[in-house]
């Protein structure tokens, strides 16, 4: 049977509408590259059908090479619907390669996600719910969907947002929004009167609190940023801690994040 003779486009592009395609870009010169090679073809024997591996010797194809800005080699490029999702360059050693595929190899779970992106930027919340509880149902380690979930349920379900992102650690890239979730949920539930928690300040911060508990994010805020002109160390510098969480919620385009984010700049300073 004859062989076709390799095409890029084909043979990359077109097959990665099927599956991710990992491409190695290599030349018989390239002494990391004889390294590299054998971890990646091993992989891709084990990898049973879940990724193709597709090696180019830059040699023989510099056209290739220079329009996917391959100046350094060994380079690997992960293809998934017709584009670069994700590189690495150098040789790696077999358990980063194994790490670098876990996390951006394409799933259902993580096509789902991006899916849900889209419908949260459309403004369709509801649909975005439950694809993000399929998508971690698909998987239950998408911490990225975990943590958009948590999100857009906390203020009907905070028991269930909090457990959705009980494991989630500082090293995570979205840590700010999980940070945010914790602040809000110990507003909401911890006892503020106690101790030494009198004067203005403490007013203010409590009077912040009772209102955002209510839904009254307007004038808890206000009232937040009252009390960190009267004395923003207490309760750990809590008033700035709760402005922050609370606009990291709402996000930076809602209404008011943008009517009070400057002044509480301003009290800040």
């Amino acid at each position: 049977m004859q062989q076709h003779a390799f095409d890029f486009s084909r043979d990359v592009i077109e097959a990665s509408f099927q599956q991710p395609i990992i491409v190695d870009f290599w030349a018989p010169w390239c002494a990391p590259c004889r390294i590299l090679g054998p971890v990646l073809e091993k992989l891709a024997a084990e990898a049973n059908g879940h990724w193709r591996l597709v090696k180019v010797n830059t040699e023989e194809f510099p056209r290739v090479a220079a329009e996917y800005r391959v100046h350094n080699i060994p380079a690997v490029k992960m293809f998934a619907d017709g584009k670069v999702i994700a590189d690495f360059l150098g040789a790696l050693p077999e358990h980063s390669v194994l790490r670098w595929l876990k996390q951006h190899l394409p799933t259902e779970s993580k096509k789902a996600t991006e899916e849900a992106v889209r419908l949260m930027e459309s403004g369709d919340v509801d649909k975005a719910k439950r694809i993000l509880r399929y998508a971690i149902e698909q998987e239950d380690s998408n911490t990225d969907a975990r943590i958009m979930l948590a999100n857009l349920i906390f203020d009907e379900q905070p028991e269930e947002a909090m457990d959705l992102v009980k494991d989630v650690d500082e090293a995570h890239t979205r840590y700010d929004i999980v940070d945010a979730l914790r602040t809000l949920y110990r507003l909401q539930h911890e006892d503020f009167q106690g101790g030494e928690t009198t004067g203005k300040a403490w007013e203010a911060y409590r009077a912040g609190i009772a209102a955002f508990r209510a839904g009254n994010y307007g004038t808890a805020l206000e009232q937040w940023i009252d009390a960190i002109l009267y004395d923003r160390t207490i309760d750990d510098d809590g008033p700035r801690r709760a402005c922050i969480a609370l606009f990291k919620r709402l996000g930076p385009e809602h209404e008011l994040t943008q009517k009070y984010h400057r002044q509480f700049t301003s009290a800040l300073f």
